[in-house]
């Protein structure tokens, strides 16, 4: 596969700092300070509008908070190390270890045909808020725990309040995502993708975006 197969490849990244009064950035992994981070938060073009649109269009003090988008090879390579050395910490034989990590973190690539979701631009990791404060999702951004997949409370009975509301307020965030046309990642709550090849699995044609540089 090569790059002309991407439609939209040529976009540009675009910084979605002060696009809305609605969306408010918090960059996770330049906090963290890893490398290749940014304070900055990057997505496709096409993707940022979608995502624009619907930030001003959520009632009241409801926002959008914008964890990770474009995601630089240094900065997945770094991410893919540390979680692989997480599994291993717990015992996990090599073989396990890339068994656990498909759901959570993709295999670091420079190739443009096959890159990690957020090397593409076209990958989000995102939360909602009401006024000043994050809304309960029952786990925090980047739990690698069965707890953070996306229907993780669906069809259990007697779930605590908090429980409830981490229920309801992932059901929110995923109606939110889905009608503007993006697709969630099973293993992860916040984590949505427009373009690329999840996003093209689940709608059976091609990605949008291959990986890209800024």
């Amino acid at each position: 596969m090569t790059s002309s197969v991407f439609t939209k490849q040529s976009e540009k990244l675009v910084a979605m700092e002060n696009v809305s009064k609605k969306i408010t950035i918090y960059p996770s992994y330049y906090l963290q300070k890893l490398p290749g981070t940014s304070p900055l938060l990057f997505l496709r073009e096409g993707v940022a509008e979608r995502i624009i649109r619907l930030a001003d269009r959520l009632p009241g003090q409801l926002s959008l908070v914008l964890i990770d988008g474009w995601r630089s090879y240094e900065t997945q390579r770094c991410l893919y190390d540390r979680a692989a050395a997480r599994f291993r910490k717990l015992g996990h034989t090599e073989q396990q270890v890339k068994e656990e990590m498909t759901g959570f973190v993709a295999f670091p690539s420079r190739d443009p045909a096959c890159p990690a979701p957020h090397y593409s631009g076209s990958a989000i990791d995102l939360t909602l808020a009401e006024g000043q404060d994050w809304l309960e999702m029952g786990t925090d951004f980047d739990d690698f725990t069965d707890k953070a997949g996306l229907t993780y409370y669906e069809g259990k009975e007697g779930l605590s309040g908090s429980a409830l509301r981490a229920r309801n307020n992932r059901r929110k965030l995923r109606h939110l995502m889905e009608c503007a046309g993006f697709v969630p990642n099973p293993a992860e709550w916040w984590h949505y993708s427009y373009g690329d090849r999840t996003w093209a699995n689940a709608n059976h044609t091609i990605p949008l975006y291959g990986g890209t540089e800024k």
